[in-house]
C-alpha cells in the first residue's frame, strides 16, 4: 500500500503542470459573449489522481488506526473560518456550484498538506519529482519559445500558442514581430514562471553545492523564456533574503525582517487600494490594473461583505464607470483585492490572521523565502487564487513548511 501511495502521490506531483481540464459547470460562461474560464467550474486529470491518492491514504490510515496530521488548532480553526466564509458568503450570492468548487479545491490543498506532513515522500524524494518536473517544463518552455509556437501537445494540456493568436503573453520585438512567452504545459505564461521560481526555492535548501549552481542557471533559464517582470522583481528579493538568512540565523533577527517586509506589504496594498487614481502609467496594461483596482475598490464599498467566491467578473460591470468589452471582464491582478472582493473584509482578514500565526508561532526551523515569495507575488496577480496550479502550489510551500519545521 506504501509504495503504490509513493508512486501515486509522486506522480501527482510531477503531473500537476499539464492542464488536461474538462468542463463541467458553465452557467454563466458566455454571459458577456466571450467564454469566461472565472466563473466555469473545471474538473482536472491530475485533481482525480489526487483524489485516488487520498482515498488510498485515507483506508490506509483508517486501517492502520493513525490519526490525520493536525498540529496547530489555532490556525486550523482560521483555516476553517476561512472556508465556511467563503463557502456562505457564494451560496448567498447564489451560486452553490461554485462554492462547492471553492471547498473541493480547499480540501485538494489540505489533502497535499496532509500527505507531505505524513512523508508518503521523504523530503528529498519530493524535492527530486518536482526538480524533474520543472525541468520538463523548461525544456518544453524554451522549444515553444525558440519555435514561436506550440508544440500541437493539447492532449497534455498544452495551450494553443502562436505570435498571431489573439489572447497569448507575446513580447513585441524590435523589428516590429512578436515573441510568444513560453508556457510549457500551463495556462499562462505567469504561472510557469512562478512554478519555477516556487519549486527552485523549496529545492534550493535541499541541493549541493555544485548541483544548486546547476539548478539555479536552468531556472533562472525557464525564467526567462517565461519573461514575467513579476516574478523576475520578487525572484532577486528572493534571492537576496534566502543568502541573509543563511548567514543571520538567529529566529529573532528573521522575524524582525519578516515583520518589516509584512508591514511594508500592507501599507503599500493599502495605499494603492485608496489612492490607486493618483498612480499614471502610460503601459497599457498597468492601465487596465489600475481600473481593475478601481473597479475592486467600489465593488468592496457596494458588497464589504463580498461577492462570492469567483464571482468577481459577474459584479465587476456594477462597478464599472464604463462599459466594459468582453475580453475586459478579468478578475483583478491582485490576489489580496480579490479575496477581498470574493470573500469580504472578514474573509481577508481569516486569512491575514492564519499568516501572520504562521510565521509568528509555527515557524521554527523552515526556509521561510518561498512562503514570502508567494505572499509577495500574490499583489502582482490573481493565479494563487483561482487557478487550480496556483493553488497546487500555495499548498506545497504550507507541506514543506509544515515538513522543515519538524526535521529538528
Amino acid at each position: 500500500m506504501k509504495r503504490l501511495l509513493q508512486i501515486l502521490f509522486g506522480s501527482f506531483l510531477f503531473i500537476f503542470p499539464f492542464s488536461i481540464r474538462f468542463l463541467v459547470y458553465d452557467q454563466n460562461s458566455y454571459r458577456f459573449g466571450n467564454f469566461n474560464p472565472w466563473v466555469s467550474g473545471f474538473v482536472y486529470l491530475p485533481e482525480l489522481l489526487l483524489l485516488a491518492t487520498f482515498a488510498l491514504w485515507a483506508i490506509h490510515k483508517f486501517k492502520a488506526k493513525e490519526s490525520v496530521p493536525f498540529r496547530n488548532t489555532t490556525l486550523w480553526i482560521l483555516f476553517g473560518l476561512f472556508a465556511a466564509n467563503g463557502f456562505l458568503v457564494t451560496v448567498a450570492n447564489g451560486d452553490p456550484v461554485l462554492a462547492a468548487f471553492f471547498i473541493l479545491r480547499l480540501f485538494e490543498g489540505l489533502v497535499i498538506f496532509w500527505l507531505l506532513a505524513d512523508k508518503i515522500l521523504t523530503a528529498h524524494r519530493a524535492i527530486t519529482v518536482l526538480l524533474l518536473g520543472a525541468f520538463l517544463q523548461i525544456v518544453w518552455g524554451y522549444a515553444q519559445w525558440k519555435l514561436n509556437h506550440s508544440l500541437g501537445l493539447s492532449l497534455l494540456g498544452e495551450s494553443h500558442l502562436g505570435p498571431n493568436v489573439l489572447g497569448v503573453a507575446k513580447i513585441d520585438l524590435p523589428d516590429g514581430l512578436k515573441q510568444i512567452r513560453a508556457y510549457g504545459s500551463f495556462l499562462h505564461a505567469n504561472i510557469l514562471a512562478a512554478y519555477l521560481l516556487i519549486i527552485g526555492f523549496i529545492g534550493l535548501r535541499y541541493l549541493r553545492r555544485k548541483s544548486a549552481l546547476l539548478w539555479v542557471t536552468l531556472f533562472v533559464l525557464g525564467l526567462y523564456f517565461a519573461h514575467s517582470r513579476a516574478v523576475a522583481l520578487v525572484g532577486v528579493g528572493g534571492f537576496v533574503l534566502y543568502y541573509l538568512f543563511l548567514k543571520f540565523k538567529a529566529l529573532p533577527f528573521q522575524k524582525s525582517v519578516v515583520l518589516a517586509l509584512g508591514s511594508f506589504l500592507v501599507v503599500a496594498n493599502l495605499w494603492f487600494f485608496m489612492n490607486h487614481s493618483l498612480v499614471k502609467f502610460n503601459d497599457s496594461s498597468w492601465k487596465e490594473r489600475l481600473e481593475q483596482i478601481g473597479i475592486s475598490e467600489t465593488l468592496f464599498k457596494q458588497t464589504p461583505s463580498g461577492v462570492g467566491v469567483s464571482n468577481f467578473t459577474l459584479a465587476m460591470e456594477t462597478a464599472s464607470p464604463r462599459k466594459l468589452s468582453p475580453w475586459e471582464f478579468q478578475p483583478v491582478h491582485n490576489t489580496y483585492f480579490l479575496i477581498l472582493g470574493e470573500t469580504g473584509f472578514q474573509g481577508l482578514m481569516f486569512m491575514a490572521l492564519f499568516l501572520s500565526l504562521l510565521f509568528w508561532r509555527a515557524w521554527k526551523h523552515a526556509n521561510p523565502v518561498p512562503l514570502l515569495s508567494l505572499i509577495f507575488l500574490a499583489p502582482l496577480d490573481h493565479y494563487l487564487w483561482d487557478s487550480f496550479a496556483g493553488l497546487v502550489l500555495v499548498a506545497l510551500v504550507a507541506g514543506f513548511f509544515q515538513l522543515e519545521n519538524e526535521a529538528k
